[in-house]
């Protein structure tokens, strides 16, 4: 197949948003940009205004906590607590439900493949503003169950103890099962608890492994020192992302050079030469690989410390001494090409 997706950057600021069920969704990446492999949503909620009774769906799903608090419940496992900082995996076909337990909640969604994005925007309306809905109009933007129900065909999703985008969370309609002869289960991480690798210039904490997901991402967070430069390098078949917590960075995506900022999300398809750099004191950023093997590469190379404060290196940090022709072939059995400057002048 083809490929027709491009490198792209995402701003939270000017992205679609909508209103839906005391959420506001703005759209981040859609199927139709990522050639369907990946959508990725940014969420905010006010408590008792949003989050789904149980449902399933065909995609994987992934969401990571920036601020407030939710609690989770996924394949039978109930009262998972989700603070800043948290992400909670659920493979495809896996029950799940949750609920907002403080005010203005912010999540970060993406599914894998997409098309969830289409069922959202099909129930929700175009937000006025870029915050939750005022709670004296959720009624009338439910959407007619008909239209849910029929969306929720289209695109994977299936009811179980009620619509997710007709009910209201009710403690009734929240209780998740275990999938039979699932392979896969869901999971929830948190880089507070986690050990993190130094190298590369930054500080990486490895939220969701291509062994826990079954190779379908790799999920990490990372903190980057000041002035780091990304140096040229290319996936032959992985998209890669970033989304940005805090700092300013450029990127070169092909021959574009664009800005990244608090908010943004920046797309990289498969086959797309860029480099990056950092112009801000540091750079907090979520990282997402689809598929998975960037976390073993991390895991080579990367310098562990679990007791120390997950913190950017200084520029004079020592990387550590590594064995060249293994780290060569785990960089071809990823398919990631690091390019001389030369190498990547060309491509360009």
């Amino acid at each position: 197949m083809v490929r027709t997706a491009k490198p792209f950057v995402t701003n939270h600021d000017d992205s679609p948003a909508y209103w839906q069920i005391g959420n506001l969704w703005q759209v981040m990446a859609t199927g139709v940009q990522t050639d369907n492999a990946f959508c990725l949503l940014d969420q905010v909620v006010f408590a008792d205004g949003g989050g789904p009774v149980t449902h399933t769906h065909t995609q994987d799903e992934g969401m990571f906590v920036i601020t407030g608090q939710c609690t989770f419940n996924a394949g039978g496992h109930q009262g998972l607590v989700g603070t800043p900082g948290t992400f909670v995996a659920i493979p495809g076909d896996t029950e799940h439900s949750f609920t907002v337990d403080k005010p203005d909640t912010h999540i970060l969604n993406f599914y894998l493949p997409a098309g969830f994005e289409q069922l959202l925007i099909g129930v929700s309306h175009p937000a006025k503003e870029r915050k939750p809905p005022p709670r004296e109009l959720l009624e009338e933007m439910l959407p007619p169950p008909w239209l849910a129900d029929k969306l929720s065909e289209d695109y994977g999703e299936t009811s179980i103890l009620g619509n997710p985008f007709v009910d209201r969370p009710d403690p009734a309609k929240m209780l998740t099962k275990p999938t039979p002869g699932a392979t896969l289960f869901p999971f929830i991480s948190n880089s507070n608890n986690l050990e993190s690798y130094t190298a590369l210039g930054g500080c990486w904490t490895i939220l969701a492994s291509g062994e826990q997901t079954g190779g379908s991402y790799t999920l990490l967070e990372v903190r980057f020192r000041k002035g780091l430069v990304i140096e040229p390098r290319i996936y032959k078949d992985k998209d890669e992302l970033f989304y940005i917590f805090e700092g300013n960075m450029t990127f070169l995506l092909g021959d574009k050079v664009l800005p990244a900022t608090k908010g943004s999300l920046v797309y990289i398809p498969s086959t797309t030469v860029y480099s990056a750099k950092v112009e801000s004191e540091g750079a907090h950023c979520l990282n997402i690989h689809t598929r998975s093997g960037f976390d073993e590469y991390i895991k080579y190379i990367g310098t562990p410390g679990k007791d120390q404060q997950r913190v950017a290196p200084k520029e004079d940090f020592v990387e550590k001494s590594v064995d060249a022709g293994a780290r060569s072939r785990l960089l071809r059995k990823i398919g990631l090409q690091e390019l001389m400057v030369g190498q990547f002048l060309q491509s360009i």
